[in-house]
């Protein structure tokens, strides 16, 4: 097909703009989620348990994180044991948008707890692991100029096939058909806050691997079904966390210095509120879909190492470590 001039008055056609990338509605969603997480946060005493918490001296492991560039905008050089990791959101579920359908329309829903069936959008049955929307798909693209510039050794992607699917799109440059330039590897460390959320259950293992042949789910013991999963009980805040720094003692284990993890944004909200000491207070915001954030994490304490995540043991096996 040829391409037409476009009519007087109207614009060419052109990728999406930041404001139809990110609706007026989606933004206000962002605003309550994250109100709302801090609260929850809050209550359950995690708002800055970080800093409070975290004693080398008793054994504990700090993790302290900095922006991944100077004033300058020069790339920070790493010390020692440092890491630099670019965090990633998932672009717009089809979850997402039934949200901000919902309160776009005035309807109110329980987000935190999971409770209300049919009424809450992210109990829909429809919407188990849910993909990304073509406005998802967009957001994923839209990183791309900004993940050309990036040196990952290392994509660690969450099992929910949003995350997976934002990875794949957003770093297509290191993906050449069913193999990868650097290994892509999915962790259930970070799965979103998992339970009652039919958004939140990943499919199977064996489905996984059919559509996403290019990324090893073998390297971290992941079970066939989802092992976070319950129809009744939503995972705890601080369940969470020590899922969160769990997931952060098996990647200071692994030997590449950059590393991009593409997760959540209750995932996300914790690591950077109740797990990591944010040196500026920005880094600890609630992540709109589709953002990429760069930062350098710092550890100190603990032996350097500690035990991976056992992804196959269920969730009320495990304690928090935060």
């Amino acid at each position: 097909l040829k391409h037409q001039r476009p009519a007087a008055g109207r614009p060419a056609p052109r990728a999406m703009a930041a404001q139809e990338l990110h609706s007026a509605g989606a933004l206000e969603s962002l605003r309550v989620e994250t109100e709302l997480f801090r609260q929850g946060l809050q209550s359950a005493g995690l708002a800055g348990a970080a800093a409070a918490a975290a004693d080398a001296s008793s054994g504990r492991v700090r993790v302290l994180a900095a922006a991944a560039t100077s004033e300058d905008g020069a790339p920070r050089p790493l010390a020692p044991g440092e890491k630099r990791v670019h965090l990633v959101r998932h672009g717009q579920g089809f979850h997402n948008l039934l949200s901000d359908m919902y309160r776009e329309r005035g309807k109110t829903f329980d987000a935190q707890s999971g409770v209300g069936g049919a009424s809450n959008p992210y109990c829909r049955v429809e919407v188990l692991d849910s993909p990304l929307t073509e406005v998802g798909r967009r957001q994923a693209r839209a990183l791309q100029p900004a993940a050309r510039r990036l040196a990952p050794e290392l994509v660690v992607v969450s099992t929910l096939t949003r995350a997976t699917q934002t990875a794949l799109l957003a770093f297509a440059h290191l993906v050449e058909g069913p193999r990868t330039k650097v290994p892509f590897v999915a962790h259930d460390g970070c799965h979103e806050i998992a339970g009652v959320h039919a958004c939140d259950r990943r499919r199977s293992l064996t489905e996984l691997r059919q559509d996403f042949p290019q990324v090893d789910y073998s390297q971290t013991d992941l079970a066939e079904e989802d092992p976070f999963w319950s129809e009744t009980e939503r995972e705890t805040l601080p369940h969470l966390a020590g899922r969160g720094l769990e997931f952060l003692l098996w990647l200071r284990k692994r030997p590449e210095a950059e590393v991009v993890v593409v997760a959540h944004f209750a995932w996300l909200m914790t690591l950077m509120n109740a797990v990591v000491e944010c040196s500026e207070p920005e880094l600890s915001n609630g992540f709109r879909t589709g953002e990429l954030r760069s930062l350098v994490l710092r550890f100190e304490g603990g032996d350097g190492g500690g035990d991976a995540p056992s992804e196959g043991t269920s969730k009320r096996q495990r304690t928090a470590c935060v």
